[in-house]
């Protein structure tokens, strides 16, 4: 799954998170210097690190859960095998009943 730049420029200009003038800029100098829109926005803070993941998940429709601050017990961290989780960019943080 990949979020095209010009659906990342239509969901910050929409959530005012950035101004169509700013975001064209940004674009300019992401084709000029060979480096990803996203990379530019961060470096020119535009927005920060996390703003971008979250949007980008908002996007994907994938729930954004900030881990920096969990701690996974060792049992549930687990259950999906390294390969599978190193694969899909995946990982068990929480077990509820039944639900992972």
């Amino acid at each position: 799954m990949r979020v095209e730049p010009e659906q990342l420029i239509a969901f910050l200009i929409d959530g005012g998170l950035a101004k169509k003038d700013q975001l064209d800029a940004a674009q300019k100098e992401a084709t000029q210097t060979g480096k990803k829109l996203e990379a530019v926005l961060i470096e020119q803070k535009i927005v920060t690190e996390e703003e971008l993941i979250k949007l980008k998940a908002y996007i994907l429709g994938i729930p954004f859960v900030n881990l920096e601050k969990e701690v996974i017990p060792l049992e549930v961290f687990s259950i999906i095998p390294e390969p599978i989780a190193r694969k899909y960019s995946i990982v068990a943080f929480r077990e509820e009943g039944s639900n992972l």
